[in-house]
C-alpha cells in the first residue's frame, strides 16, 4: 500500500471523526446511533479486498476506539473481522460489486459488526445490553450503513485508486503471497 493511499485514508478518518462526533452521535434513534467507522470498515473490504481492507479497518478501528468507552482495540478487532469477511465475499464476484451487493454488504455487515462488538464485549467482561436493545442497535447501525454506503464506496475507490473492472487482492489471498 502506498503512502498516498494511507494519506487518503487519514483524510477519510478525520472526516469520519467530524461526521460521527459532530452529527451522527447527536441523532439518536431509540437509544442507538449510526456507526460511520463500521461502514468504512465494510467498504474497505468491499473495495480493497480481504487483506488490504482488514489493514485499513484496523487503523480505522484504532481511531474509533479513541471515542468510545470500551477497551482500546475492541473496535479494531471487530472492524478487521468484518472487513475481511466482506472482502472474501466480494472476492467471489466476477467484477465490481453492484449497488445491490453494496447495500446487502452494508446491511449484513452492520448487523454482524454490531453483534460481534456486543459478543466480544461480553467475552471480555464489558457490561452487556438487553437483547431487545441489541436488536435496535443492530437495525439502526445497519440502516445507517445502508444510507451512506454508496458515498463511502466512492471514497474508498478514490483512496485505493482501483481501476474499473479490476478485482482487488483476491489473487494475492488465494496464492498466499503478500503484496
Amino acid at each position: 500500500m502506498t503512502l498516498r493511499m494511507w494519506a487518503r485514508l487519514g483524510s477519510i478518518a478525520l472526516g469520519a471523526v467530524i461526521f460521527q462526533v459532530g452529527l451522527l452521535n447527536q441523532v439518536v434513534i431509540a437509544g442507538a446511533h449510526a456507526d460511520i467507522f463500521l461502514l468504512l470498515a465494510i467498504t474497505a473490504g468491499l473495495v480493497a479486498g480481504p487483506q488490504r481492507g482488514a489493514a485499513m479497518a484496523f487503523v480505522l478501528g484504532l481511531v474509533a476506539d479513541v471515542f468510545v468507552e470500551t477497551p482500546y482495540g475492541l473496535s479494531s478487532l471487530c472492524y478487521v473481522l468484518v472487513a475481511f469477511a466482506v472482502g472474501l465475499a466480494v472476492g467471489a464476484l466476477p467484477g465490481r460489486p453492484t449497488f445491490g451487493f453494496q447495500l446487502a454488504a452494508a446491511f449484513l455487515g452492520g448487523i454482524g459488526g454490531s453483534l460481534l462488538f456486543a459478543g466480544l464485549g461480553v467475552l471480555i467482561g464489558q457490561p452487556s445490553v438487553p437483547l431487545h436493545q441489541l436488536a435496535i442497535v443492530s437495525v439502526v447501525v445497519s440502516a445507517g450503513c445502508m444510507l451512506f454506503c454508496h458515498v463511502a464506496y466512492r471514497l474508498f475507490e478514490w483512496t485505493v485508486a482501483v481501476a474499473p473492472g479490476t478485482h482487488h487482492d483476491a489473487g494475492a489471498f488465494a496464492s498466499g503471497s503478500a503484496r
